[in-house]
Formats: C-alpha cells, structure tokens, sequence
C-alpha cells in the first residue's frame, strides 16, 4: 500500500534505500549541463547517447539527460535500492528515483570527494505525511530533530527533513562538496548559474544554494563526511 499523498510507479517490493546511487540532472540542453557542471564541479562527463554519466574519479555522481514526454526538469536523486527501477511523487510533488545497485553515496559509501554529493536534504510543507511517505517506501526509520528530522537506515542518517523552504522550492535538495567556498562562489557566475541563497545548515555549516539558467537547483557545501 502506498502511504497517502505519494505515488509511486511501479513497485513490485518495497526496496532497502541505504543510499544514492547518483543525482540526475533533467536538462533540455545536456551538452551545455555538462560544460557547466565540469567547470564548476571538476566532472568527467561520458557521452551516453541520451545524454552524459558525470563521473569524479571511479564513481558516477550523475546523469544528465534530455526529459522524457511530460517530465519536469530539474535534479531528482537516485536511490540506490534492492529492487527493480521505479519512480516516486511523494507530498508537495517531491520527486526521486530507485535504482537497483549499491549505494555509490551515503553513510554506508566512501567519504565524499570535492564534486561528490554530499548530503540530501527534504523540503517539505507536510512533515508527517513526508515522513509517512518517505520513510515507509523506502524502509527508514525517522529520527525527529530540533530543525525537523533524519532519515535513518542501520541507525545511521543519510538525509534530513526540513520546512525551510530552499530557492522557493519543496522537493529533495542535494548537496555537494567542493573544496572552497569562496571559489566555488566565483566559479558559479562563470558558468551563468546564480547563487539564490546562502545559509547555515545546522549540520553541514555554511552553504550555497544555486540555480542555473532552467532553474536546477542544488546546494555546495565544504567537508569530507556524509551529513
């Protein structure tokens, strides 16, 4: 049964989320996504056919590919889960994906590398329908904290839950690690992407949120630790 307010299509089992296997990137432009996200996050971006894998090192960080019929743009992140694909609305239209596959990214991964996803964050306006949401597809456990929630699998945190809203949004933020700020801040202008916010997460310190030129937004941070 899926927990009122969600949909989730299709789901033969309910999957064990222990992390990302990867953040997407729906662009109506790929190639120039690409370009972007290799100067400011030192990607290695693959040409695929549809689109590009985006690689730091030996682990893919994304996918960057054109929409499919009716599908918005933006980031959706892809849990790395136990059974086969599927793809999951859950309150306020928040949307990810579930991949078959060990998790590339997460507390359960190796320690996050400069343009690596970081953490994961939920902006929600009804959190105990998120929570019902979220925590019961995808086999978490919730953890209430003084900003909101975590997620929890094996009792270890691997995204939070928050009614901040981020760049006017609700919906799943991720978070990147880069090595400095103050470049990263620069850079992000050079790439024709804009800084919408700037804030200091309870867990990851001072962050940026920015958004390029179709409206994709995700968040840089500094540190070498999941959360």
């Amino acid at each position: 049964m899926v927990p009122s307010g969600g949909e989730v299509s299709p789901v033969p089992a309910r999957p064990v989320v222990r992390g990302l296997r990867r953040v997407d990137l729906i662009s109506p432009d790929p190639v120039a996504a690409a370009v972007r996200y290799r100067a400011l996050l030192d990607w290695t971006p693959e040409p695929t056919g549809r689109g590009f894998d985006c690689w730091v090192g030996n682990r893919r960080c994304s996918t960057i590919r054109k929409p499919r019929a009716g599908e918005p743009l933006g980031w959706r992140p892809v849990f790395a889960g136990s059974s086969p694909s599927c793809a999951l609305t859950g309150p306020d239209d928040a949307l990810a994906m579930v991949a078959r596959g060990r998790a590339q990214h997460g507390p359960l991964a190796p320690a996050p590398r400069p343009g690596e996803p970081r953490w994961i964050e939920l902006a929600t306006s009804d959190p105990d329908r998120a929570d019902a949401f979220w925590a019961s597809t995808l086999n978490w456990s919730v953890r209430p904290t003084t900003g909101g929630a975590e997620y929890l699998v094996d009792d270890r945190p691997l995204a939070s839950r928050t009614n901040r809203r981020i760049a006017a949004a609700w919906g799943w933020l991720c978070f990147f690690a880069v090595a400095d700020l103050t470049d990263a801040e620069k850079l992000v202008t050079e790439v024709g992407a804009e800084v919408a916010d700037r804030l200091e997460h309870p867990l990851l310190g001072e962050t940026l949120v920015i958004t390029d030129p179709n409206g994709a937004t995700i968040a840089l941070t500094t540190g070498d630790t999941w959360g």
